[in-house]
Formats: structure tokens, sequence, C-alpha cells
């Protein structure tokens, strides 16, 4: 009888336990937040999110830069799983890693692929390059960390994928196959590139022809360490941020531009109740597709 007893009462407390759980109202803030099947109701997803944005500092407040690391983490996740189910296409042994000799069977074989010219190497050997600077430990092979950076060099810390955008836009920029980069060929190409990063930079977007050719002379002799005329790759490091611009970069760019439309303090900062009011506006910088 006592053992019965014993086994009824752990049984019921397992019971208890389980209803607990699985209480809708102890999962109300979690259910409110989370259920995509729910009500679409953004002031609830919003008053869920506050706390998870307003984090450096908790001020009560959503500043741009907390705004930006914000979406910058959730477009990182995302772009990071894309890269995951990428590499099981490359992946052909599904050892976990990816071969040039894999990746190399996946790429073009059009004519203008095996067509180098005049400029030493051709778009293939072009992508080893790009390779085997992303295989940072130099083991042959890409894990999932270096493939991730070989399809986004823009967003890797890796200094040599960085060197390797700028030999890229050298062969892509290049016209006449000099291995180099003109003055002529910098006007039509990266400086229309560089002038439309940051706008607000060029006051001149406004002023006549010769005042933007001014510019431009006074950007290229700046790059053009050397002096020669020309731009080789390595002179390319300074801009090629702008060139290639970062998630880091969209991300503030569209934080920066909803607090702007949203706040009605001017303090470049928002409450919970303005980014209530406010909602249609920051809905685009605050959720992410298959995360809400």
């Amino acid at each position: 009888m006592v053992f019965k007893s014993i086994l009824f009462l752990i049984v019921g407390a397992i019971a208890l336990i389980f209803l607990l759980s699985h209480d809708p109202a102890t999962h109300h803030h979690h259910h409110r937040c989370l259920e995509p099947h729910g009500d679409f109701n953004l002031t609830n997803k919003i008053i869920c999110v506050f706390p998870e944005i307003d984090v450096n500092p908790t001020d009560h407040y959503v500043s741009v830069h907390e705004l930006t690391q914000w979406k910058l983490r959730h477009l990182q996740t995302k772009q990071f799983h894309r890269s995951k189910r990428e590499m099981i296409i490359y992946d052909k042994n599904l050892d976990g890693f990816v071969s040039f000799a894999e990746f190399d069977y996946a790429l073009p074989t059009s004519p203008q692929y095996a067509d180098g010219g005049s400029f030493g190497y051709h778009m293939r050997v072009l992508e080893e390059e790009h390779f085997n600077a992303s295989d940072t430990d130099g083991d042959g092979r890409l894990n999932l960390p270096e493939f991730h950076d070989f399809l986004h060099p823009a967003d890797s810390n890796n200094p040599k994928l960085q060197q390797w955008l700028c030999r890229e836009e050298v062969w892509e920029r290049d016209t006449d196959r000099d291995g180099k980069v003109s003055y002529i060929e910098f006007l039509n190409g990266l400086f229309l590139s560089i002038r439309s990063y940051d706008e607000e930079g060029y006051s001149y977007l406004h002023h006549s022809d010769d005042s933007k050719n001014a510019y431009a002379k006074l950007v290229f002799s700046q790059l053009d360490k050397d002096s020669d005329g020309y731009l080789s790759a390595i002179e390319l490091l300074p801009i090629i941020g702008k060139v290639h611009p970062s998630w880091q970069y969209y991300a503030r760019k569209q934080a920066e531009y909803s607090i702007s439309q949203a706040q009605a303090s001017k303090y470049g900062r928002l409450n919970l109740n303005e980014m209530i009011e406010n909602a249609d506006i920051l809905y685009a910088a605050i959720f992410h597709d298959g995360f809400y």
C-alpha cells in the first residue's frame, strides 16, 4: 500500500508539472511573441522585443546603434543558415567540407569563363584565389565558417578576402587588360560606386561636371600612392568597403532612416510608446522573415 501511494504521488506530480509546463497562461508572453499562426498584433510584438533591443545601455530607449545591432544579428543568422543550405549543394562527398575540386565542378563552362586574355589569369584562377583566401587554416578545403566567408567576403574580417575583393575589382574595371585601373576606368566604374555609398559626403552631386571631375581626380590621386597614374589592387583597399558594403552598413542605414521617420522627440532614439505609434514604419527594421 505504501508503495502504491508513493507511486500515485509521483505520477500525480509528473502530471501536474506537465500541465503547468503546457499551460497557456504560463507561456502567454512567449506565445504572443513567437506564435507564427497567432493574431498579427504588432503592438504585442514590439512590447516583446523592446527589452531585447534596448540593451546598450538599458535606458528605456532604442538608439540607432541598438537597432542596427538587433537587425544585424538576425541578418547574420539568416545569412549563415543560407550558407549551410548552400554548402550541402557543393559538398558532394558529404564530409562536412568543400574542396576546390567540388566547387570547380559547379563553375560555368562558357568560353568567356576560360578566356583570360592578356590579364595573366582567367576567371577560374580568380575563383581559385578566392577559394584559397577563404581557407584560413590552409588545409585545402573549406569548413562551414570558411565557406560562409567565401560566399560573403564583404562581411568577413579575413584580410585576405578583402585583398581578393580588390583584385576582383581590378579584373572587372580593367577594360584594356593591363592589370591596373586607369583614371578613366576609375571614373566610369569605381568612382560611381564610392559616390553612391555615402551621398551626404558628396555635396558636389548637384554641381557641374567639372566639379565632379575635379573631385574624382582628387580621390584618385589620394588612392594612387605611388603616383604612377594607375591604381593597383592594393591601392583599392581604402575604398573596398564602399565598393562592397557590408550588412553592417545596410543595417545601420535602415536603422537611421527608420528612427528619423519615427522619432517624435528628435533625440535620435525611440521610447516604447514611439515605437508602438510608428509600428508600420519600424516593421522592416525590427522584424524578419522566418523570425516571427
